[in-house]
């Protein structure tokens, strides 16, 4: 019996290594058929990397410089040298620095709500219902309830004191400025 055991034996190990073969020579036929098609995958693999960590050590280097170049701003508001390293860095801080620089810049754009900003602040400073409503009707209006603040303060100041309670009226009770609608509403009992 050992005699037979020890042959099935022999013949197992020599099956298992017929078939890790078998398979050695389908992974062989393989490679060769896909060849290039392999190696183009790993250039790519490498190149995608090589490129992403490339932009990434640029993108924090200009975050780095237009960061350096805006503080230069805020410390000396006449550094030309440092607006224009902001401007190449990084348009949407640069215009955040023109507008900081010029608060009356009404054409500030790249940036969301910076020209709206702006212009409410021209509004509010000309007096200008006609702009404040504009800003009022448009939903997506950052200072929307500012705006009806403002104007309702433009038209207590015109003694349009029917329009103002109309105006003070719009602001919400969710609003956070309803304290301040409330003592404008307080105010307007009266008149």
């Amino acid at each position: 019996m050992s005699l037979k055991e020890n042959i099935s034996s022999i013949k197992e190990e020599i099956s298992t290594q017929e078939q890790f073969f078998e398979n050695f020579f389908k992974i062989e036929k393989f490679y060769r058929k896909y060849k290039i098609v392999i190696f183009g995958a790993i250039i790519a693999a490498i190149l995608a990397i090589t490129f992403f960590i490339a932009k990434s050590y640029i993108d924090d280097k200009n975050l780095l410089a237009s960061n350096e170049a805006y503080n230069k701003i805020l410390a000396n508001k006449d550094d030309k040298a440092a607006l224009n390293e902001l401007k190449e860095t990084n348009e949407k801080l640069y215009n955040i620095a023109l507008f900081q620089i010029s608060k009356e810049k009404t054409n500030a754009t790249g940036v969301e709500y910076l020209e709206d900003i702006a212009l409410y602040n021209k509004a509010v400073k000309d007096g200008d219902i006609k702009a404040l409503d504009n800003m009022i009707l448009k939903q997506d209006f950052l200072l929307k309830d500012f705006a009806v603040i403002s104007k309702t303060l433009i038209l207590i100041e015109k003694e349009d004191y029917k329009k103002a309670k109309e105006t003070i009226a719009k602001i919400d009770s969710k609003s956070r400025v309803e304290p301040l609608s409330d003592m404008l509403q307080h105010f307007l009992l009266t008149k």
